[in-house]
């Protein structure tokens, strides 16, 4: 596909060819009122190619997660395109999205919620290959046994219930869960971020070799910038509904194109004392807007440190343009970052 055919606000996947997965101008807006709207996923664009992984990291309430649930349609868009392996899931309904599925899966941020309490794991893990008539009885069971083998779990703890397990034990059944259709591509919606940091390590290594396996393609949405750090080729940072950053994982830590990334990565701590006392907290100032009525211009102006208000950051939107290769960001002065920041 070429770049043509993209809005030229669109980052594009690195290596040349058709995109896995290509998101166009996607936007969610939620009414809440008689004239109120939550602009919660505000035009976004991005591609994701195949075996790759894409981390999302954001704030709370920047619509990095409804923007997961955009990709597998769990919730339709407002406007927009979601292509995914050629087909446009936006246009599907009934029997055609839901055979598109079985390709699309997620893993969800709560291991507690995200589990019926009333079916038992094997029932759980098999319900996607039942709903598809694709196995039943003992073929079923030896299924999910080997689905529980391949998370690390014990084969034998199909007939148990959600509440004798671990939260690290639970999120491993909603991964098994995930794998069980086969998917080409996997949303892991914050699937760490409730566990103990010890736990944590091993859902990612878990992870990372199952992507290895199965040949997986990762979407993984995170705050914690330093785990997107270790399972991502590619960062897309996103504010208030809109994508301000895209870069290769390493480049983007060792520098940034953006204010509000660096911010966030200021924000991670160091485990040596003596590095974190002489390092330098970038503070942001303000509250997050409102995405009922988010900020004129460059949405993120409210609260930034080399913002010109009044001027252009208060007056026109930054687009999101290629600073160098590989990288993109959505700032009118992004030459700054590095110096003023």
């Amino acid at each position: 596909m070429s770049s043509a055919t993209l809005p030229a606000s669109t980052p594009q996947a690195a290596p040349a060819g058709e995109p896995l997965l290509r998101v166009v101008d996607v936007k969610k807006h939620f009414n809440v009122g008689v004239a109120a709207t939550v602009k919660a996923v505000d035009g976004v664009s991005f591609e994701v190619r195949e075996g790759e992984t894409l981390g999302l990291v954001g704030e709370s309430g920047c619509g990095k997660s409804t923007l997961g649930r955009l990709v597998t349609q769990l919730i339709p868009v407002t406007s927009g395109e979601v292509v995914f392996n050629g087909v446009d899931l936006t246009k599907l309904r009934g029997e055609r999205l839901r055979q598109q599925r079985k390709q699309l899966q997620i893993i969800f941020q709560d291991p507690y919620a995200s589990l019926d309490p009333r079916m038992t794991i094997g029932d759980i893990i098999a319900e996607p290959l039942m709903n598809f008539g694709l196995l039943r009885g003992r073929q079923k069971d030896a299924k999910v046994q080997e689905l529980l083998k391949v998370v690390g779990l014990n084969p034998y703890f199909n007939n148990r219930y959600p509440h004798e397990f671990s939260g690290g034990q639970r999120q491993r059944i909603g991964i098994a869960r995930a794998l069980a259709l086969n998917p080409k591509l996997i949303v892991c919606d914050e699937p760490v971020s409730a566990l103990d940091v010890s736990i944590q390590a091993q859902i990612i290594n878990l992870l990372e070799d199952l992507q290895k396996e199965f040949h997986l393609t990762y979407i993984f949405i995170a705050h914690d910038l330093s785990v997107v750090r270790h399972i991502s080729e590619r960062v897309m940072v996103m504010y208030l509904g809109k994508v301000v950053e895209v870069s290769p994982s390493e480049e983007l830590y060792l520098s940034q194109e953006h204010p509000y990334t660096k911010a966030l990565l200021s924000a991670i701590p160091v485990p040596d004392p003596r590095i974190e006392s002489q390092r330098r907290l970038i503070e942001l100032q303000g509250e997050i807007p409102s995405p009922i009525n988010p900020p004129s211009g460059c949405r993120f102006h409210t609260r930034c440190p080399i913002a010109r208000a009044p001027g252009i950051c208060a007056d026109q939107e930054p687009p999101l343009e290629e600073k160098a290769p590989g990288r993109w960001a959505a700032c009118h002065f992004s030459d700054e970052v590095r110096t003023k920041v």
